[in-house]
């Protein structure tokens, strides 16, 4: 970074150290503050050194078609000067996938989801809002198949190769004369590779997973899911580096298969398994981690009133849970408190909540509405101190006729209209802010109109909050 330093200025360094520790979402707003910024932050050591670790939080739901919730979490102090502080989750943004009939997450990995349904994948980074549709596969099928979809998907990141990687199980089906009945399944494994944007086969392991949309875990470079061997249940694992199936046989539960449940997850960066019994008004949760090749019991949480299922864990060991009436509530081992936020779930589908941490890794891909993707921003009635027509006429009074536009496609671009995004940098490219928007031939194509586009909506909610 070419960065002049006088006697006005902080030194590059601790520029570079300052930006480092930033959000996301600055980062994304300071790539139009000079090119040298916008370059720096698209380096390996940038992207590799970002210290920001803010979690967030989405939540799959159904409601006719299903889309996700991005949850935004407050940390309010009491009242009276206490030193506690009360956590809070609200619904932030709706995210609408319209190009899938059902939502499932693989991963996180390093601020990644891979997003799937049975025929379909993409790679989406929710932080910078970018989006990269797998290419199609070029891996022959069996020549007597009739019907190919997706079983058990992993998502995750070779450190050797530098390189992201994608696992699909392929089920290719063979039907009887019929047309109906299916007479045999044909299991492929393919991988793909982002450096290289392409798909190979490698060897299919010899279990069965089950139930692969949910309750699979990716922790410090290996991917696990929920599987059956020849005699019992186990977990299945991938080593991203290596390329090879493994793998691992449960703890002794203490309790049959017909009397507890289990899944897997992700516990301070570690394989977590969380055993409950299946039965009773009252649920204890047992957490085991494994250490090496062996298992260790962890602790125990609860006993919980009035819970069905575990969903995964916050920063300090909270469990997410769906409440017996369909709502997302909190479990504090170290308060022993349940807190129901008011968030209600779907009763008729299973329910997936992905914690992530924001990163500004690129995919090399396109931006969300290119993907078909819409977000649908909550307003919090609380938040709004004026209707926002008298706030329109206000803009009048201060800025004219044209501040009023402007600030009405500003609002909408908050919003995630695209067409109010691309025609809002028209107006600010049109009238007077070229040196933001512009190159220096004063020229704008579609593509560089809805990079702009894209780049206001950060803008966009930070100049609304100021009102």
């Amino acid at each position: 970074m070419l960065m002049p330093i006088t006697n006005h200025e902080l030194p590059e360094i601790m520029v570079i150290d300052i930006l480092l520790r930033l959000p996301v979402k600055s980062l994304m707003r300071f790539r139009c503050v000079c090119k040298s910024w916008c370059s720096s932050f698209q380096t390996s050591e940038f992207i590799t050194n970002h210290k920001n670790k803010n979690l967030n939080l989405l939540l799959m739901l159904h409601d006719e078609v299903p889309y996700f919730s991005l949850l935004s979490t407050e940390a309010k102090i009491k009242e009276y000067g206490e030193p506690e502080v009360e956590f809070n989750l609200k619904v932030k943004e709706n995210i609408h996938m319209l190009d899938f009939d059902q939502l499932t997450v693989s991963g996180p990995c390093n601020g990644l989801l891979c997003v799937h349904d049975n025929y379909s994948i993409i790679l989406w980074n929710p932080s910078t809002r970018e989006v990269k549709v797998l290419p199609e596969s070029t891996i022959s099928r069996p020549p007597a198949t009739d019907d190919t979809y997706f079983g058990f998907v992993g998502f995750g990141f070779d450190r050797n190769s530098n390189d992201y990687k994608v696992l699909r199980c392929v089920n290719n089906c063979v039907l009887e004369e019929d047309g109906f009945a299916v007479l045999e399944f044909i299991y492929q494994i393919d991988l793909y590779s982002l450096r290289t944007d392409s798909w190979r086969e490698i060897a299919h392991p010899d279990v069965f997973v089950y139930d692969p949309y949910l309750f699979n875990a990716y922790i410090n470079g290996i991917y696990y899911w929920e599987a059956m061997g020849d005699d019992d249940d186990l977990i299945l694992s991938f080593d991203m580096v290596e390329e090879v199936f493994s793998t691992l046989s449960l703890p002794n539960f203490g309790m049959s298969k017909a009397e507890c449940s289990w899944c897997i997850a992700s516990f301070n960066e570690a394989l977590a398994t969380i055993v409950h019994p299946r039965i009773g008004m009252e649920k204890c949760y047992d957490i085991w981690i494994l250490n090496g090749y062996s298992w260790t019991k962890q602790l125990t949480i609860g006993p919980i009133l009035g819970v069905e299922m575990p969903l995964g864990f916050w920063k300090n060991g909270e469990l997410f849970l769906e409440s017996e009436n369909h709502k997302l509530v909190m479990f504090d081992p170290c308060t022993g408190q349940l807190q129901d936020f008011g968030i209600y779930m779907s009763q008729d589908s299973t329910q997936q909540l992905v914690v992530y941490a924001e990163s500004i890794v690129s995919i090399r891909g396109s931006l969300e509405y290119e993907a078909n993707i819409t977000r649908e921003v909550q307003v919090q009635k609380s938040t709004l101190r004026r209707p926002l027509i008298i706030r329109m006429l206000a803009s009048t009074i201060t800025w004219g006729w044209l501040g009023c536009i402007k600030r009405i496609f500003l609002w909408m671009a908050e919003r995630g209209y695209e067409i109010a995004q691309s025609n809002a940098a028209w107006i600010l490219d049109k009238y007077g802010e070229h040196n933001m928007w512009m190159d220096e031939s004063g020229l704008c194509t579609d593509a560089e109109r809805h990079q702009r586009a894209h780049s206001l909506s950060w803008q966009a909610s930070e100049q609304e909050s100021k009102t």
